[in-house]
């Protein structure tokens, strides 16, 4: 029987993808790195830690990949965090789980404090048994490690969990360490990238994956 659900949280959640990509984008160009949108928009899902060298050189990333970093954050919380909107069906989804007794822990690679800010803007406190961040772990997505620390917090076996997400480094990660990805199309990712990648099953929103009763998150 299926114990627990761990969610991904941005593009998953909340239709926060494009502004990260932006905040991105924004915070190369002013430290004179010109990268395609497209590009680092094919990168989210990563955190900081991964996504960074594949646009940095090792000396670029010893030599600016902290202020980088910091400088995109700051870009993030001061330009578009804001503006960040649920993703419709997260409510009733989490809701459902609760009634079926299912313990739901959120993973992201963002920080705590940004991911305790969509808990409350989801209205989902009650439903949420704990947050793991990137702040929890060495490495980010597609590294398995903050699958394999929600894993130990809980006492699961991966045949006990189901992970939701929206990326292939979702996928990827996950499927690293034996835990099935239901992957939800609202995060910008083709139906074919994410099938690639692994996933179990896939749906346009979660809207649609609520009508399906026989999905293996119902089980």
């Amino acid at each position: 029987m299926m114990k627990g659900v761990i969610s991904d949280v941005d593009g998953t959640l909340v239709d926060s993808n494009d502004a990260h990509a932006n905040a991105w984008q924004e915070a190369f160009q002013e430290f004179g790195i010109l990268v395609k949108w497209e590009e680092i928009r094919c990168e989210i899902g990563k955190g900081a830690d991964q996504l960074l060298p594949q646009f940095l050189t090792p000396e670029q990333l010893s030599d600016l990949g902290t202020q980088i970093r910091k400088r995109k954050k700051e870009i993030f919380k001061n330009r578009y965090f804001d503006q960040i909107h649920p993703l419709p069906g997260v409510l009733p989804l989490f809701e459902r789980l609760h009634q079926q007794k299912k313990t739901i822990a959120l993973v992201t690679s963002s920080g705590m404090s940004e991911a305790q800010h969509y808990v409350r803007l989801l209205g989902i406190e009650r439903y949420v048994r704990d947050i793991i961040t990137g702040e929890d772990v060495a490495r980010t997505k597609p590294y398995p490690d903050l699958f394999h620390e929600t894993l130990d917090r809980f006492h699961w076996k991966p045949s006990e969990a189901v992970v939701l997400g929206d990326t292939p480094y979702d996928v990827i990660a996950a499927q690293k360490i034996g835990l099935p990805t239901i992957a939800v199309l609202s995060g910008g990712f083709s139906e074919k990238t994410l099938r690639d990648a692994g996933a179990v099953e896939i749906y346009a929103d979660l809207p649609a994956l609520l009508k399906n009763d026989k999905s293996r998150l119902f089980s």
